[in-house]
């Protein structure tokens, strides 16, 4: 069953800032010692698992248009999609840890906040436009 309860688009903006300033906080007060340690939990360093977190929103606006298009499916098709994607779970988890490993190779703290800043400012205007 479809909600349809109007969204709160002022309170999605918000957290979405929220969440730009956290980044760009915790980029800020990073060292590069900080950035190099190991996280809890995951098999990242700090700098890693802040890019796949930056990574989070350089994706969202292609997963909206996604669950959009699914939204006017009938609901059989993505049932197959979510069994598809299912049973790529095993290369997904791969990709999903070596794309970090591999990104902040070439996206340093500086690049990733500006990356952030960007991201943040098309899902905001995209989200703007939208009726």
């Amino acid at each position: 069953m479809a909600n349809t309860q109007p969204m709160d688009r002022q309170a999605v903006y918000d957290d979405y800032e929220r969440a730009r300033q956290t980044f760009r906080r915790l980029l800020d007060a990073a060292t590069d010692a900080d950035l190099a340690r190991p996280t809890h939990g995951t098999r990242w360093t700090n700098k890693q698992l802040l890019w796949h977190m930056l990574f989070g929103y350089m994706i969202v606006r292609a997963l909206l248009v996604l669950v959009r298009v699914f939204g006017r499916l009938p609901r059989s098709v993505g049932k197959a999609f979510a069994r598809l994607l299912d049973a790529a779970t095993i290369p997904f988890d791969f990709i999903n840890y070596a794309g970090p490993v591999g990104a902040v190779k070439v996206h340093g703290p500086r690049r990733m906040g500006a990356t952030f800043d960007f991201h943040h400012r098309q899902l905001t205007l995209s989200e703007t436009a939208r009726p």
